[in-house]
């Protein structure tokens, strides 16, 4: 589902509440400006969108495309050489007995390694 031209100011909606009340809503506001132009104003608590004067307003069926999430992932090493491919770090610790805290510290560089595992590198994958 992308971000539809025809309900961004109808309150509830699906495009309303992604420029209104998501956590990343600046994000998808912008991205619908930089589709349809016009500019978001803020009304009282939520945000209107309005089209430039100027603007010929076209609605066509394409839909513009989904913003794509990056997914972090972290590769630990253990102290025997074994690689582990991490997306939730959480998960992790509970898996090989860790303190959170202490993992984030290694990956911050704060400490080298914490129970024999060290990070070996950060990449991003797409969801």
């Amino acid at each position: 589902m992308g971000l539809s031209f025809s309900d961004v100011n109808v309150r509830g909606s699906f495009t309303w509440v992604k420029c209104n009340d998501d956590a990343k809503s600046a994000a998808f506001r912008q991205l619908f400006v930089n589709k349809h132009g016009g500019k978001f104003e803020r009304k009282d608590k939520f945000w209107e969108w309005t089209p430039l004067n100027h603007q010929i307003i076209n609605i066509d069926a394409s839909e513009p495309k989904e913003v794509t999430k990056e997914v972090k992932n972290w590769v630990f090493v253990d102290s025997t050489g074994k690689e582990y491919i991490i997306q939730n770090i959480l998960e992790f610790c509970k898996e090989q007995d860790l303190t959170r805290s202490s993992i984030y510290e290694v990956i911050s560089g704060k400490r080298k390694q914490h129970k024999g595992f060290s990070l070996v590198k950060i990449y991003n994958t797409p969801q």
